[in-house]
């Protein structure tokens, strides 16, 4: 008999999110039977067994860069969707805990009727939603009243759950500073499951110097600053983009109008994290250059760490949330936002591996009070004390 009944809820594709599939991963190796909710992309079946979790897909398509409406439209569709699915299955299936994956915060309604009959309820706040919100859409008509929207329900969304997990301590404080109570929130880091981690490959050749990216391809975070910086540079410097995003066409046009298109490689896709992990691991550099903006003071971002659990010497945009977490000796920090600064790192990496390599040693030694099974350990008390209290105890 399984430990407790599990259903996920989480309004992407599943796989590939990592985050979603280390908790998949953590939950069935305590013992638990997972189900996961997700949205349907072009191929993918409507009920697949995936490393051990039922996946139950919805006819709604993720489409990165939507507009306003469209964004507002897909979210409600999905809610709606995933709230009279999970009604349904939880007649079959008597889920002891639903987890919640957000945005939107108001995804946590899927959860209302399960609540209603005993189970538990896990709001995962993988990033702020009115911060989202400002980030694409702030400045426009109605935003001000949509950011005081958006913060009544990420407040009614944590007061409705029993359990609210966040990704790291700056989210953990800001969440509190809006009213949510500390006491009700786990961090668990979005690190690196070290089981994808490849074996260890032939050291690269120093004169193949390879720049990469690896993750979302959106505007803020800054992927035209690398392929501006590597278009001033040497041609030797080879540059390779692995992920997908609404900003995928514009980085395609940006790398041809520069006249470097031969080298800029793209996957055109989200890989699977082990086989993107076995890509970028004989990297000269991995390159963070999220912009400046309001959501990425916040940014610690997983593909940092797999940069640095990979030995990967990290060149990274100088934000608040990732100083508080490495420091200049283990990473190169620019300017954010500025292709020159950007530059100037790039060739320091080229001229000093040496001093690389010592801050990319630095940086792993960092990286061992972040390591996964921590954060797995807290995501498996979790699902523990959740399991174990009994029905009607807030």
């Amino acid at each position: 008999m399984p430990l407790g009944r599990l259903c996920m809820v989480v309004h992407g594709p599943f796989p590939p999110d990592p985050r979603v599939s280390r908790a998949v991963a953590v939950a069935i190796a305590e013992g638990w039977e997972v189900d996961v909710l997700a949205t349907r992309q072009p191929g993918q079946p409507v009920v697949e067994r995936v490393d051990g979790a039922r996946v139950l897909r919805l006819p709604i398509v993720h489409r990165w860069g939507a507009g306003a409406r469209a964004t507002v439209r897909e979210y409600l569709g999905f809610t709606v969707l995933a709230s009279a699915r999970v009604a349904r299955l939880m007649a079959r299936r008597r889920y002891d805990v639903v987890h919640i994956h957000t945005p939107p915060d108001f995804l946590v309604v899927s959860a209302l009727l399960p609540r209603l009959l005993g189970a538990r309820v896990v709001l995962d706040i993988h990033d702020l939603s009115p911060d989202m919100f400002a980030m694409r859409f702030g400045g426009r008509r109605g935003s001000r009243f949509a950011d005081r929207v958006l913060r009544r329900l990420e407040r009614l969304a944590a007061r409705f759950a029993d359990e609210v997990l966040t990704v790291h301590e700056p989210y953990r404080r800001e969440l509190a500073a809006r009213g949510v109570p500390p006491d009700k929130i786990t961090v668990v880091m979005n690190t690196v499951d070290e089981r994808l981690l490849p074996p260890a490959r032939t050291p690269r050749r120093e004169d193949d110097f390879r720049v990469v990216y690896q993750g979302t391809i959106t505007p803020p975070y800054g992927v035209h600053l690398v392929v501006e910086a590597v278009a001033r540079i040497e041609p030797e410097m080879q540059l390779e983009i692995y992920g997908d995003g609404d900003s995928l066409g514009t980085i395609r046009s940006l790398a041809e109008s520069l006249g470097v298109a031969d080298r800029v490689r793209f996957s055109g896709r989200f890989l699977p994290q082990a086989e993107a992990l076995d890509r970028i691991q004989l990297a000269s550099v991995g390159v963070i250059p999220n912009l400046p903006t309001p959501l990425n003071r916040f940014a610690l971002s997983t593909k940092l760490f797999e940069y640095v659990a990979l030995g990967i010497p990290v060149v990274c945009a100088d934000l608040p949330t990732i100083r508080e977490h490495f420091g200049e000796s283990e990473l190169l920090f620019f300017r954010a936002g500025n292709a020159d600064a950007l530059t100037t790192a790039l060739l320091e990496i080229r001229r000093e591996p040496e001093a690389a390599a010592r801050r990319a040693a630095a940086a792993l030694r960092r990286y061992e009070g972040y390591r996964w099974a921590r954060h797995a350990s807290r995501y498996a008390e979790v699902l523990d004390r959740l399991g174990r209290r009994p029905a009607g105890e807030r």
